[in-house]
Formats: structure tokens, C-alpha cells, sequence
């Protein structure tokens, strides 16, 4: 791995308006508010402090929140050089009962975070992920267990390559994952698991790349749209830069069709409300009923871009002999984990996008939801944001509930 993509790994696992509208986000103009409180915190790992984890495994099995793996730096931060922790357990939360509290529920067959989880009518497929070494090709299926609390692990078809940071969406008994890195390269690929059989003699599709920039820790999802049956909807996620050139965040929404088998640009996500573009990148997405979607979450573009694009500033600044850019450009390395939490303008907005007229509308800005590799999903009309980082390096416990 070269450097500029190592560092570019380091910094990323730290951390529409309508048409006839001009696109931002106009507070004033929000629709329907979300009401939030917050269920309890998730213990911690293996007897560490409840820090909170990024990148875990996250679904709901019957009444049960689920939340497997991630990781976090329990020792010390990583800005005074602590060392990142993977973990295996899996907890669950039984969201019927009124005092509830987090239970063990069993183990993973290896600790792992940045992988990806799907929730499906047979439990939660897991995908992928890595660890401190490697990267993984493993699939399974977490579901119930009729004689104990742990959940069953049932093997699925591996991954035709190893992959981490990607996106996985369910429709129609199918499986799709989309873009991170695949054999430890920033992707474009894209493949379909039929899900129906549910044993490990299966095999992954290769469908068609998607165009454009790789994306590395993009949102997927599907949702019903017009006369077709459904289409699949990928955003966020960005390309690693290298010594020549620099990174790239596009901020296209791609559309694709399973019945045409082709990729399309759908729109654009709207810039932010001082007009400097939005990215996904570490956010999250969920289908909103049947014509919609919700997005939200990840890192604001313009710090994380200065951020990722640094090493080829340095780069060109050794090269020019340019001593005094060179000094100031590493100040800002030495500087970035260390800054408080709103400097870093984590995205907090919930967009939410119909895709049957193809226009934004935005539901309000909320603490809870600016967070970078959290867990998400949505449950009985109740929006559910597990822990992620509130800033590089720097985990939350919280799983908070947005209620609609």
C-alpha cells in the first residue's frame, strides 16, 4: 500500500431542495421534526470503559437490537498514539420491554469492523470487514436462537475478493454490495447475492461496475421506484488520491436498475447551507416508507477533503523545496486529531430524498445523527443510530432514537 493511500486509510477509519429550488439547506424551510431520545448505552468490549465502537455489525432479530464487532481505541486516543481495537462480541437489546438492558449474545467467528450488515426477513447478513491485518471475505447470517440468547451464526457464499468499508443493500431476496476497497484497492465493483436458498453452495454475481469515481465507504439502498419494481441508490464514499493527483468526493447519486441491468446519474446531493459541497462519506442511509430515502451522517467535505489531500500537498511542497508550505502543512497533520468536536462539522442534517418526484427536502439538524461509522437502520416508524465517531478517533456509547 503507498503512502498517501496508507494515510488516506488512517484518516477515513478515524474518523434538495426541489428542483425549482436552489439547493441547500435552509433550516427554516425544515419539514416534519424529528424527535429524538436515546436508548441505553452500549457496555463496553471485553471489560474495556463504554467508549462506544465504529463500524459495526448493526440489524434488529425479532425484537432485538443487534450490534456485533467494531472497534475503537480503548487504551488511550489516537491522537497520543493508542492503538485501535477490533472486537468479536455481540449484544442485544430487546427494544419491547421497557426497562431493558444490553445482554451478551453470543460471538463473532473473528473481531472485525468496516464491514457491512443487512437486515433481511431471516436475520442479519454480515459481510466483509477487516481487522489490525487483513481484510475479510466472509458472509453469515445472524438469526435467532430457539434454545439460548446467542444468536446462531450460519455460514453464506464468501465474497468473490476480500473487501472493507463497502456498502450492502437487501431487496427482493438479493444481496448487493457496492465500492470500498476490494484486495486492499479502492473499487468500483458491484455484486448480487440471491439470498432465497440461504446456504453456503451459492455464488456472488459480478454485475456491472458503477461509472465514475471508487468510492470507499459509500451508502447503498434500495426503494420501490415508478413502473419498476425497485432500483438501488449509491452516494457518498470517496477515491483515495495519490503523489499526482488529488482525492476525489463525488456528490452524484447513482441509480441502478436490476431490470435493464445499467447504471444512471440520478441527481446531485444538495451543498450544504453555506454553499460548500456535501458528502456521505462515513454516513448512513435507510429506505423511509415506499418512495423515499433518508441520508445522513458522515464527514463534512471540506475537512475531510484538506484532510486526505494533504500528503500530496506535502509532497509537492518537499519536491518544490517550499520549506515554509512544507512547515505549515505538517503543523496541520500534527494538529488534526486534536481539535474539539465542532470543528470537524460532522454532517447533522437528515435529507430525505423521494424518489418518485426526485426532489430534496430536509428534516432538521440534530446532534444525534452527526456521527461517522455508525449503524442505522429503520424500525417500526423509529429512526436507530448506533454509537460511530463524533470526531476522529473518538467513539459515542449512544444509540439514539429519532421517532417519526
Amino acid at each position: 500500500m503507498n503512502n498517501i493511500h496508507y494515510i488516506t486509510c488512517v484518516v477515513l477509519g478515524l474518523t434538495l431542495w426541489s428542483a425549482c429550488r436552489p439547493a441547500g439547506t435552509d433550516k427554516k424551510e425544515e419539514t416534519e421534526m424529528i424527535q429524538w431520545n436515546h436508548l441505553p448505552d452500549l457496555p463496553g468490549m471485553e471489560g474495556t470503559a463504554s467508549l462506544g465502537v465504529s463500524a459495526p455489525f448493526t440489524g434488529i432479530i425479532g425484537n432485538r437490537l443487534i450490534v456485533a464487532g467494531g472497534c475503537n481505541f480503548p487504551d488511550k486516543p489516537v491522537a497520543e498514539g493508542g492503538t485501535k481495537r477490533y472486537y468479536a462480541e455481540i449484544w442485544a437489546l430487546d427494544l419491547s420491554a421497557d426497562s431493558a438492558q444490553w445482554t451478551n449474545a453470543g460471538v463473532l467467528p473473528r473481531a472485525v469492523a468496516y464491514g457491512a450488515s443487512i437486515g433481511t426477513p431471516y436475520g442479519i447478513v454480515c459481510a466483509g470487514g477487516n481487522d489490525s491485518e487483513s481484510s475479510f471475505t466472509d458472509v453469515f447470517l445472524l438469526s435467532a436462537n430457539d434454545t439460548s440468547e446467542a444468536c446462531t451464526i450460519r455460514p453464506l457464499p464468501s465474497l468473490p475478493v476480500a473487501m472493507d468499508n463497502f456498502a450492502a443493500t437487501y431487496m427482493d431476496e438479493k444481496i448487493y454490495v457496492a465500492g470500498g476497497n476490494a484486495n486492499g484497492t479502492p473499487s468500483h465493483a458491484f455484486y448480487c447475492l440471491d439470498l432465497s436458498e440461504r446456504t453456503d453452495s451459492g455464488r456472488w454475481e459480478k454485475l456491472p461496475d458503477f461509472p465514475g469515481a471508487a468510492r470507499v465507504q459509500p451508502v447503498l439502498v434500495g426503494q420501490r421506484c415508478g413502473n419498476e419494481e425497485y432500483r438501488l441508490y449509491l452516494a457518498g464514499g470517496f477515491q483515495p488520491g495519490t503523489t499526482e493527483t488529488p482525492p476525489r468526493i463525488p456528490d452524484e447519486v447513482l441509480t441502478f436498475s436490476p431490470r435493464t441491468g445499467t447504471w444512471e446519474t440520478e441527481t446531485a446531493l444538495p451543498p450544504l447551507s453555506d454553499g460548500n459541497p456535501r458528502t456521505l462519506t462515513g454516513g448512513c442511509a435507510v429506505a423511509y416508507g415506499d418512495s423515499a430515502i433518508l441520508f445522513f451522517g458522515g464527514v463534512n467535505y471540506t475537512r475531510f477533503f484538506e484532510a486526505v489531500d494533504r500528503p500530496r500537498q506535502m509532497a509537492q511542497a518537499r519536491a518544490a523545496n517550499d520549506t515554509r508550505r512544507l512547515d505549515t502543512l505538517q503543523s496541520e497533520a500534527a494538529d488534526y486529531l486534536r481539535h474539539p468536536v465542532d470543528w470537524y462539522r460532522f454532517n447533522d442534517e437528515v435529507l430525505h430524498y423521494d424518489v418518485h418526484s426526485r426532489t430534496w427536502s430536509n428534516r432538521g439538524a440534530y446532534e444525534a445523527v452527526a456521527r461517522a461509522g455508525a449503524g442505522a437502520l429503520f424500525h417500526n416508524r423509529r429512526l436507530i443510530v448506533v454509537n460511530g465517531e463524533i470526531k476522529p478517533g473518538i467513539r459515542t456509547p449512544r444509540v439514539s432514537v429519532g421517532m417519526f
